[in-house]
């Protein structure tokens, strides 16, 4: 009986098809926030968006459906495009599509002086062809708008027009918490220049620029600060432009994020705003202060620099805020070409030395070779291992300064061999063999063989190698104490160039930054004290070391 009944259902939705399974369902929310946030209790005189989503599934032919709001007395909707207000709610006519349709849409509902206090209900009723669905909706009405007047105090009517949201202030740059980005200057961008992208990627071992990656991260973020006196909700439109200080006209230069550039490459989301401005969408949400974290984002194949202004407009229900505050765009670019441009210089010199190397090597003999060769080992297994192994731990525990706790290592401890085996063979090559031996134990244990570990290790040797030419250490017949210590004041000085020259690398490179005082920081205390430090007691070591050697 059982298996007959069933198929007996079957055949019937079959032959009434697929309207058995046809439906509509009704959402909603009263008032209505961007952020979903669950609010229940309407403040004295203000705005709410009311939001009605109507959605049709397995009809087959397309419908007509009425939608009819109902408010409670003393509140009224606001005129809008599409709709009917009437005396108690409002009306519209909505067309649902055929098989599956969804609309939706906000109506704003403001309270008036004779709304009533306490509990109210909105009715949402949606009419069709032989169909109804109807939602009710509870909320709480203050008109003290949390505020408790003092008893000598006389009520004042609000001006509507004086008392509305408005924009109190935008400040930009900040990061994306919203604080102050003490990295740049007020009212300054700096935006990447991507016209060495490819090359920067290429030497990073990236392969090809992911345009749609470059083109989707913010440029910069701003910080909107808004007043609500009425305490609204409001969803509001928000545009910012970029205009030229002479003529006043929008510049190109800001895009929305998801726009397609076709120099850039497809597959993004599409073109989501009007050309030439960052569009996205906020939401007050009842409180008198709200602050908004906004994301900019650049054009970088139309974008210039410049002084310009940026217009920042905030739109809906109607109304219009419009700021506007001054703005530089900048590309830093600079130092870090030229750091990159020094490096490519040292690399192509670094041939000169290489070929001096294998002379050297037969000057000093196999003894001497074995020895720079232990002095590469233990620089590597004393100070290139235990900097990669407990380099990511320090950094996890100093952060940005871990580099004044590893510098110990690759700044006094590198130096102190550098200079005691100077001491014992004074030789131009002698350096240069010590580096080449030292870069390929690194390599070959971590994998650190890229253009850029040898653009690196080029401008160590150069510099390093340059320095003791120049200061006279290979022709010196004896090695005064006032000598060597002017030669370590050189080395460290040395070091401190190599510092700059290797984290303006890093910038350029890997779009990293570092403040000024980040960089003499590590230039005085890694560069010049730690190495002219590690040179002296290099020099020391290598007395003795060359005392047991002619013994």
């Amino acid at each position: 009986m059982k298996k007959v009944f069933f198929w007996l259902v079957a055949v019937v939705m079959l032959l009434t098809g697929s309207d058995a399974f046809a439906g509509q369902q009704l959402d909603a929310v009263f008032p209505y926030s961007l952020e979903k946030r669950n609010i229940q209790t309407v403040s004295g005189h203000s705005t709410m968006p009311l939001y009605i989503n109507l959605t049709s599934f397995d009809v087959p032919r397309i419908q007509q459906a009425e939608v009819s709001v109902r408010l409670p007395e003393g509140f009224s909707a606001l005129p809008k495009e599409g709709w009917q207000v009437t005396k108690d709610g409002a009306v519209a006519s909505w067309s649902l599509d055929a098989d599956y349709a969804q609309n939706f849409d906000l109506l704003y509902i403001q309270a008036e002086e004779t709304a009533v206090p306490g509990s109210n209900e909105i009715v949402v009723s949606v009419k069709g062809d032989g169909w109804e669905v109807q939602k009710k909706l509870q909320f709480q009405y203050d008109a003290a708008g949390g505020n408790v007047a003092q008893p000598q105090e006389k009520t004042k009517k609000i001006d509507r027009k004086k008392f509305n949201w408005y924009i109190q202030s935008v400040t930009l740059p900040v990061d994306p918490f919203g604080h102050r980005d003490d990295r740049t200057e007020n009212g300054v961008i700096y935006v990447r220049d991507t016209t060495l992208e490819g090359f920067r990627n290429r030497m990073k071992g990236e392969g090809a620029t992911n345009w749609s990656a470059v083109f989707n991260h913010p440029a910069a973020f701003l910080l909107l600060d808004m007043r609500n006196p009425q305490k609204d909700i409001r969803v509001l439109k928000f545009k910012a432009q970029l205009l030229d200080r002479v003529t006043g006209n929008v510049a190109e230069g800001l895009v929305t994020a998801g726009k397609t550039n076709h120099e850039a490459g497809e597959g993004w989301a599409g073109n989501t705003g009007e050309e030439s401005e960052t569009t996205a969408l906020i939401s007050l949400d009842g409180k008198k202060t709200q602050a908004f974290v906004l994301p900019l984002y650049v054009d970088y194949f139309k974008v210039l620099e410049g002084e310009y202004t940026l217009r920042v407009t905030v739109a809906g229900g109607g109304q219009q805020k419009i700021q506007e505050v001054p703005l530089t765009i900048a590309k830093k670019q600079s130092l870090g070409l030229m750091a990159v441009a020094f490096a490519f210089v040292c690399f192509l010199l670094m041939f000169i030395l290489l070929f001096r190397m294998k002379k050297c090597i037969f000057e000093i003999g196999a003894k001497g070779a074995i020895t720079v060769a232990l002095f590469a080992a233990i620089s590597f297994g004393g100070i290139a291992l235990p900097s990669t192994v407990l380099g990511d731990l320090v950094h996890a525990l100093l952060g940005p300064f871990s580099g004044l706790v590893t510098g110990l290592l690759s700044g006094i401890m590198q130096y102190l061999l550098i200079v005691s085996l100077l001491v014992l063979y004074r030789k131009l090559g002698v350096l240069t063999l010590l580096y080449v031996l030292k870069f390929m134990l690194s390599g070959i244990m971590f994998g650190h063989f890229s253009p850029i570990g040898v653009l690196s290790t080029s401008v160590y040797i150069v510099v390093t190698e340059s320095l003791l030419w120049i200061s006279g250490f290979y022709t010196k017949e004896i090695l005064k104490t006032n000598y060597m210590f002017f030669v370590a004041l050189l080395l460290g000085m040395g070091d401190a160039l190599i510092t700059f020259v290797n984290l303006e690398q890093m910038m350029f490179f890997y779009r990293l930054y570092y403040a000024d005082w980040f960089l003499a920081m590590y230039m005085i205390v890694n560069g010049l004290l730690y190495s002219s430090i590690g040179s002296w007691i290099g020099y020391k070591t290598g007395i003795k070391l060359r005392q047991v050697v002619g013994e």
